[in-house]
């Protein structure tokens, strides 16, 4: 999806991802690009259960299958980052209309992704802090 991103700011984090690129450990980018994972999917559920959800009528295309775009909404982690997406090209290319709008067609913005990410934002800190700590605690006892 194009636009705006909500984020979460980490202090300290340019300075972790600056360390590990200096590591050059294989292993501990893996578990952190896990770590960054497990905290974005927590904001998943909420995002395909607050994603529009139409039923199909009668002058709907054939080819139209109400809930593509809550069942497009995946969870992308790096072990700089983790993002929450929805739609694909060939899937759900409309994710991007619904989300931000599309006034010439009447589409007002439903920005279901970034209202889902502002209710669970403290657990995503918390479980982000969690695993994080967990990671860096294994590597240095090892």
């Amino acid at each position: 999806m194009a636009g705006s991103q909500f984020s979460v700011q980490v202090d300290g984090l340019t300075d972790l991802k600056k360390a590990l690129r200096q590591l050059k450990d294989k292993e501990l980018n893996k578990k952190v690009r896990e770590a960054n994972k497990t905290a974005a999917e927590i904001v998943k559920p909420e995002a395909q259960n607050t994603a529009p959800h139409h039923t199909r009528t009668p002058k709907d295309s054939k080819k139209y299958r109400p809930g593509k775009l809550a069942k497009s909404i995946k969870v992308v982690a790096s072990a700089n980052s983790a993002a929450i997406k929805a739609g694909t090209k060939a899937r759900a290319p409309y994710a991007g209309a619904i989300h931000f709008g599309f006034p010439r067609r009447g589409i007002s913005p439903n920005r279901f992704l970034y209202r889902a990410m502002a209710r669970n934002s403290a657990a995503v800190s918390a479980t982000y802090e969690r695993e994080i700590t967990a990671v860096l605690k294994d590597k240095l006892e090892s």
